[in-house]
């Protein structure tokens, strides 16, 4: 859902919204688990790094022009699925429809938060104890395929939690060659006996710049 910040008056509407439901129908058998396995989340990529990296579109087969698709603004959208790890592309259209690019594998067997770090030029899919507590940084390789690059490890003084979200802080903020990392966690009311989260629902560190 698109919604306007500014807006006034008691209730918050959205301007618009784009219903992928029918997409994934494995997701659709009525188990409150499976239907927690959907987007977990959402990262916007600006199409100038798409291009610049020659990113290809799986449209077409060739270098991914943003032209094509004049109703979808300047980025495009990667939504990670918990189900299976992938990261699903699309460009949001303002008439409410939707563009559909296909999906990248991100290496891992869940994905819980998605995010474009403009300090390394890099998409960043998350997973949570599920994988071991990794960020696994995707590029965009030789062949114009978004491919995983580099994935790190929270540090070992972080607990092992459903730490299912994560962001970076620009690289503008960088003091004595670090920057801002934050964690957020999902399990933060403590799920069963021996939860290491001690009721923290964020966390912060550090992260090279």
């Amino acid at each position: 859902m698109e919604f306007d910040p500014a807006a006034t008056g008691a209730t918050l509407t959205p301007l618009r919204q784009w219903d992928m439901t029918a997409q994934f129908p494995q997701l659709d058998t009525g188990s409150k688990d499976d239907a927690n396995l959907g987007f977990e989340g959402v990262g916007y990529v600006p199409d100038g790094w798409l291009t610049a990296n020659g990113w290809a579109d799986p449209r077409t087969g060739s270098a991914y022009d943003p032209a094509r698709y004049p109703l979808h603004g300047s980025g495009l959208f990667f939504a990670g699925l918990e189900w299976d790890g992938t990261l699903h592309v699309y460009a949001l259209n303002s008439d409410g429809t939707y563009t559909t690019f296909g999906t990248v594998s991100t290496g891992k067997g869940s994905v819980m938060d998605v995010l474009f770090d403009a300090g390394t030029q890099r998409l960043v899919a998350t997973c949570d104890n599920t994988c071991g507590e990794t960020h696994t940084f995707l590029k965009v390789g030789a062949d114009g395929a978004i491919v995983p690059d580099v994935t790190y490890t929270n540090p070992a003084v972080m607990p092992t939690d459903n730490l299912e979200g994560f962001a970076l802080a620009p690289a503008s903020t960088c003091v004595d060659g670090a920057r801002e990392a934050v964690w957020s966690d999902d399990g933060s009311y403590g799920f069963g006996a021996g939860t290491s989260s001690f009721g923290h629902a964020l966390y912060s560190g550090t992260f090279p710049c």
